[in-house]
């Protein structure tokens, strides 16, 4: 039997426990992902690769992550179980195996580590619909929360003649934006030679109907169609408004959980609150989903 512990009000994380594989528990678990944008599945222990695979299904199929180059051949930019260490911190050696990769986060030390609002996936033509994280090792203190942003309150506190002149725009996206938004920084590494993409800057969820700010400031370069000063300034006063005015919430980690979170729905980042060297070790999926719309 499925227990879903549902936030009394506001934005919160609702949290599910005594999870089965019945039909009826993967439609609900499905149905409090759509409505909430966040969801903690609490696992009592760690999940083996197949076990924690069979769940991440349960959302939709793990995406593999391949796109197309620039000189029209395929490109694989990341593995289809992926190894996340936000509290990995980089060596000489490694330094000298990676040259010129630059991975966009703000931590120099600790290239995993990204503590901007963003949304995942959103360089590839199909971005990923959801992300799914599996808790692997965390610090004594829980390593920090990672904290959730709702952007479709964002798009629905804007004014209503504005929502409009946004509904007809487009992004230009690329895995290195070049001129990154300050203070992030741009990526960089051989997933540059991966085409640009577009996806609509207010995204529409597939499920529930609603529209959202659909914005990921690490990888836009700018708004097709108009002048390319304005179409940043734009984007980085809406990032500014959503960070302003949109309700956020945060997940304390506990050894196991499973995260899973909508993109087409909320924006995440990481917290660096913990120990320089301390491990903070996930395992991700990406689960595809309809493409932006």
């Amino acid at each position: 039997m499925l227990k879903i512990i549902k936030p009394i009000a506001g934005f919160s994380i609702p949290i599910a426990t005594h999870v089965t594989d019945s039909e009826s528990d993967s439609n609900r678990l499905r149905i409090a992902l759509a409505e909430a944008g966040v969801l903690c599945l609490r696992m009592e222990m760690k999940l083996a690769v197949v076990e924690f695979e069979a769940l991440s299904e349960i959302f939709g199929p793990i995406k593999v992550p391949i796109g197309l180059t620039k000189d029209g051949k395929t490109f694989q930019y990341s593995t289809r179980l992926q190894h996340i260490d936000s509290g990995y911190v980089l060596t000489e050696k490694d330094r000298e195996k990676f040259g010129d990769t630059t991975f966009g986060g703000l931590d120099d030390k600790r290239p995993g580590l990204f503590e901007t609002f963003h949304c995942d996936d959103t360089f590839a033509e199909d971005p990923a619909q959801l992300t799914t994280l599996h808790a692997r090792a965390l610090p004594a203190s829980g390593g920090g929360p990672t904290h959730f942003m709702d952007m479709r309150s964002a798009f629905d506190l804007l004014p209503e003649a504005q929502q409009l002149e946004l509904t007809a725009l487009q992004i230009l996206y690329a895995h290195n934006n070049g001129n990154a938004f300050p203070p992030r920084r741009a990526a960089s590494s051989e997933a540059d030679s991966l085409i640009e993409v577009t996806h609509p800057l207010i995204r529409t969820h597939h499920m529930t109907g609603r529209r959202a700010l659909f914005i990921d400031l690490d990888r836009a370069k700018h708004i097709i169609g108009m002048a390319q000063t304005a179409g940043r300034q734009l984007l980085q006063s809406l990032q500014d408004h959503a960070e302003k005015y949109a309700p956020r919430c945060h997940h304390d980690w506990q050894l196991g959980d499973i995260l899973i979170w909508d993109n087409a729905s909320v924006q995440h980042k990481a917290s660096g609150e913990f120990k320089f060297g301390e491990e903070r070790r996930f395992w991700r999926h990406m689960i595809s989903g309809p493409r932006p719309t």
